[in-house]
């Protein structure tokens, strides 16, 4: 079988469809590309882009698109003019109507030196319905060298009469174990840090739940560092919470974690990271092939769950659901935390 957008990880089902309907001369004019952020949207926008215009298109020695061609080093390097990214205007949170109607203006000017102009819509969840409306009359009858991505997080969002004259692409997230593997393929630097420190590699991994945007961001220290060092104090409670160690043991714990009413969105974040923790353990209670979304050691978590009874993990849950629920209606975190220790039985 032909390889086709091989560097779009994962999405395999999608690839061989897209690549099907590319030999065929059977893709649309538009399409919907939803799917989680990091999931691989705009580089598959891209792929899609270059293989319209691959001058080996037709070639079944060849990849698809080859990246090889002026036509795909052109697109790739972002120097074609045929490839128009629209996008919201700067500091607006919404994608309004003058980009639009900037699009219809340069949509019947003929590409430049591509056999086919892309228009790749970003944020395209974000147009607002005037945006929409306007959009409508270009998507219905658009010129034959015109192919529109639009780019969304959820087609949901958009109207019922954009989304039936584009076909919808859902990009899936990565399974852990190919995420895993395909990281350490394009980026030197997850190599590296798989092979120096491999518990912290499974960790960033886990963190990236399957999206490679995440993982690729993630394999920045800095920004890898805070995340790491909450699951930490997320272990350290569930861990206290097993031994029911002593009141100093708790007292030193709770006056480690944030109190300030500025660090209030890190707490929550913290108490978010609990019942991550705590829902891993209760699924390793009910079945030994659970996918853990917190645990990057399945051993280290059914060991871990051991140490408790169902009835004990419900409760703790229930505890950290009540201090979520203290945190938002703007309770003093001091006694929040306190009260929190108590009901989980620490104090």
């Amino acid at each position: 079988m032909r390889s086709a957008f091989s560097d779009v990880i994962g999405n395999e089902r999608l690839r061989t469809r897209l690549c099907a309907d590319l030999q065929e001369n059977a893709l649309a004019h538009a399409y919907v590309i939803e799917g989680d952020p990091g999931t691989g949207k705009h580089l598959l926008a891209l792929r899609i882009a270059m293989a319209m215009s691959c001058e080996n298109r037709h070639s079944t020695t060849h990849p698809l698109p080859c990246l090889q061609c002026p036509s795909c080093r052109k697109i790739a390097s972002g120097n074609s003019p045929d490839v128009i990214y629209v996008t919201r205007e700067e500091k607006h949170a919404a994608l309004g109507v003058n980009p639009i109607r900037d699009l219809r203006m340069d949509v019947y000017v003929a590409p430049n030196d591509l056999a086919v102009k892309t228009y790749i819509i970003e944020d395209a969840h974000l147009m607002t319905e005037a945006a929409q409306n306007a959009f409508l009359l270009t998507l219905e009858e658009p010129p034959s060298y015109v192919l529109f991505l639009l780019l969304c997080d959820s087609g949901a969002r958009l109207l019922e009469t954009v989304r039936s004259r584009a076909p919808t692409l859902r990009t899936e997230r990565v399974p852990q174990e190919l995420l895993a593997r395909e990281l350490c393929r394009i980026s030197p630097e997850a190599e590296l840090l798989r092979r120096q420190a491999p518990e912290e590699y499974a960790e960033l991994v886990q963190l990236s739940e399957g999206s490679v945007g995440t993982a690729l961001r993630l394999l920045d220290p800095k920004l890898r560092a805070p995340l790491l060092a909450r699951r930490e104090i997320a272990r350290e409670f569930v861990t206290l919470c097993a031994s029911r160690k002593s009141t100093a043991a708790t007292m030193k714990f709770i006056n480690a974690l944030p109190q300030k009413r500025e660090k209030r969105e890190e707490l929550a974040l913290l108490l978010q990271a609990f019942l991550a923790c705590l829902r891993d353990l209760l699924l390793c209670k009910q079945t030994d092939g659970a996918p853990l979304c917190f645990f990057a050691d399945r051993e280290e978590a059914f060991a871990l769950s051991y140490r408790f009874t169902t009835p004990e993990l419900l409760s703790l849950c229930e505890c950290v659901s009540a201090a979520q629920d203290q945190l938002r209606a703007n309770a003093n975190i001091r006694l929040l935390l306190i009260a929190f220790a108590t009901r989980c039985g620490l104090l």
